[in-house]
């Protein structure tokens, strides 16, 4: 989208060009042009990447792998400040419930519903409860970042007529995702989405939140999203150290 000459890389106008398209033609983009300090901030954004992707004097080519590096990080520090926002113990972990609840934040249940699955996972826990750590909680995410070629093996084994046990989805995280998901962090992945206990995963609940909990709730506006994800981004430089634009 953003190489308009074809050349496989992406200079600074390019990149300037296109931005300023896409906020034209987004509703954010609008509110832009009515109100300057958001513009501002905006612009700010904007003016800070151009700076990260091309070189002080954006003289500088942003290739692909360059991006995709970017992009890998930028999760990698939103992740990490969703994971402090619970407070971790002194050895940096969370607990099952908060962990829940951050499974669930966009899942767009009703709020008893919700309720209801925190409170099933901290009775399930409450007595044993090991806590979920920063490397279980971002390998989770590295999981999901593949949830729909998951998706697609969990259906397989539907139609096949094999349960969603455990085992399943662990074995299915390590040759779909090429994760290895710890067996704790699956048993709370099963309390969350086993409603009547009986050890089988509603596969198609799981996948649905999931895709949800992935996407950010970025789906549902009619924005393109890219506003959207350079907001983000000013959002964690300003509650993060500046890690990505420092480097």
């Amino acid at each position: 989208m953003f190489d308009l000459n074809g050349d496989g890389d992406v200079d600074s106008s390019e990149f300037e060009e296109v931005a300023n398209l896409i906020r034209q033609q987004t509703s954010i983009g609008s509110r832009h042009r009515d109100h300057s300090n958001t513009g501002n901030t905006f612009k700010g954004v904007n003016s800070a990447l151009s700076c990260y992707f091309f070189g002080p004097k954006l003289d500088k080519k942003l290739t692909i792998e360059k991006f995709l590096d970017f992009q890998h990080q930028l999760q990698r520090e939103i992740l990490t400040l969703e994971f402090s926002r619970k407070n971790p113990d002194e050895n940096g972990k969370i607990t099952e419930a908060d962990f829940a609840e951050l499974m669930l934040a966009y899942a767009g249940y009703p709020q008893k519903k919700k309720i209801k699955k925190i409170k099933r996972v901290k009775k399930r826990f409450r007595d044993h409860g090991k806590g979920i750590s920063k490397e279980d909680y971002l390998s989770f995410f590295h999981f999901l970042n593949e949830i729909n070629d998951v998706d697609t093996a969990l259906t397989f084994y539907h139609i096949a007529g094999a349960s969603i046990d455990q085992l399943t989805l662990k074995h299915v995280a390590k040759t779909v995702a090429f994760v290895d998901l710890s067996d704790h962090v699956i048993d709370v992945v099963f309390t969350i989405f086993d409603e009547n206990m009986d050890g089988q995963l509603s596969n198609r609940e799981f996948v649905a939140v999931m895709k949800n909990r992935l996407m950010r709730g970025l789906e549902r506006p009619k924005d393109t999203g890219f506003v959207k994800f350079m907001h983000s981004i000013l959002k964690c430089a300003k509650e993060t150290k500046p890690v990505l634009l420092d480097l």
